[in-house]
C-alpha cells in the first residue's frame, strides 16, 4: 500500500494543483493523509472537492523548523501501515510517472515495470533494505515557470554517491543535504517510530537515520516541479550546500550553540541506529565538534 502525507497551511493558492498533480498519476497513491496546520483560507474546502478530510495539527512547537517536522511525522505515524509513504508539499507539481518511479526504487515493484531505472542501479533499488529515495526536483516560480534551476543545483550530491562505502556516505551526509522532503519517499514501518530533535528538518534528520541504516538512496531524476514563492517558511535558501567554506565557517560560528547540541543528538540517538562499528565511531561527539557540523 502507497500513501500520500501532505502538510498544509493556508495553502489555497497553490494546493488545487498540487492535488490534480497527485490525482493524475500513472501509479495512484492508496490513500492522502493531509495534515493542517490551523489553515484560516479556503485549504480545508479545496480537501474537501478532493474527498479529503485533514487532520489538525497536533503540534505546539513555536519553532518553524521543529513545527515542519512534527507536522510530517504525525503524518508518518498516521500512514504508519502503508509500505510507502511519497512525501509533499502543499505547492508542488508531481510529475505523472512519480509515485510509480519511487515505489520502484524502494522496492515495491509494480506490475507494469520492467527493465532499468534510468539514472540508478536497480539491483539495490529493489533491496526491501532501502529505506528512503531522495529524487531531483525542477525549480519553477510562483506563476509556474521553470527558472532553469534544480534541486540538486543547490544542494548538489555527488554523482556516485550511491557507490560510496557506508562511511563515506555518511561523512558526505553530515556535511551536506541529501534530501528534499518534497521529492522523497520512504518506509514509514521504520521512521514512524523515530522521533525527530528539536530544531531538525524532518527531511534532514530522516536522510541521516537511513544513511547510517544503510538504507539511503539518491535518485538524478527529477520527479517534481518545486515551486520557489514568497511564503515559504523553509525553502532553498536556507541551504549552506553552494556556500564557499568560508561562508559555511561563519554560518556555524554563528550558530555554535545549536551545533553543539546537534552535535550531541547525532552522538546519542542517532549514533544508536548505527548498523556498523565504522559509523558508530564516525559519530562521537568530540569526532563531530572537531570538524564542525
Amino acid at each position: 500500500m502507497i500513501a500520500a502525507v501532505l502538510v498544509t497551511h493556508n495553502s489555497e493558492r497553490w494546493l488545487r494543483a498540487t492535488l490534480e498533480s497527485i490525482a493524475s498519476q500513472t501509479r495512484k497513491p492508496d490513500s492522502i493523509i493531509v495534515i493542517d496546520d490551523n489553515s484560516t483560507d479556503g485549504t480545508t474546502a479545496i480537501l474537501a472537492d478532493f474527498g479529503i478530510t485533514p487532520i489538525p495539527a497536533s503540534t505546539t512547537s513555536t519553532d518553524v523548523t521543529t513545527r515542519i517536522a512534527q507536522n510530517f511525522h504525525q503524518g508518518i505515524r498516521e500512514a504508519k501501515d502503508a509500505d510507502i509513504v511519497v512525501l509533499g508539499d502543499h505547492d508542488d507539481i508531481w510529475h505523472p510517472t512519480r509515485v510509480d518511479r519511487q515505489a520502484y526504487l524502494l522496492g515495491a515493484r509494480n506490475s507494469d515495470s520492467d527493465g532499468d531505472v534510468k539514472g540508478v542501479n536497480t539491483n539495490r533499488s529493489t533491496n526491501t533494505s532501502v529505506l528512503m529515495v531522495a529524487s531531483d526536483g525542477t525549480l519553477i516560480d510562483e506563476n509556474g515557470a521553470a527558472t532553469g534551476g534544480t534541486l540538486r543545483t543547490t544542494f548538489p550530491v555527488a554523482a556516485d554517491w550511491n557507490d560510496l562505502p557506508a562511511n563515506e556516505q555518511l561523512a558526505y551526509a553530515l556535511k551536506h543535504s541529501l534530501a528534499t522532503g518534497g521529492a522523497s519517499a520512504i518506509r514509514p514501518s521504520y521512521f514512524a517510530e523515530q522521533e525527530i530533535p528539536e530544531g531538525w528538518l524532518h527531511d534532514r534528520w530522516w536522510s541521516l537515520l537511513a544513511t547510517v541504516r544503510l538504507g539511503m538512496l539518491i535518485d538524478s531524476e527529477s520527479v517534481i516541479d518545486y515551486r520557489v514563492q514568497g511564503s515559504q517558511q523553509v525553502g532553498l535558501d536556507t541551504g549552506t550546500q553552494a556556500m564557499g567554506s568560508a561562508k559555511k565557517a561563519t554560518s556555524r560560528a554563528a550558530n555554535f550553540k545549536v551545533s553543539v547540541r546537534k552535535a550531541k543528538d547525532l552522538s546519542t540517538t542517532l549514533r544508536a541506529q548505527c548498523a556498523t562499528p565504522a559509523l558508530w565511531e564516525q559519530l562521537s561527539k568530540a569526532r563531530l565538534l572537531r570538524h564542525s557540523l
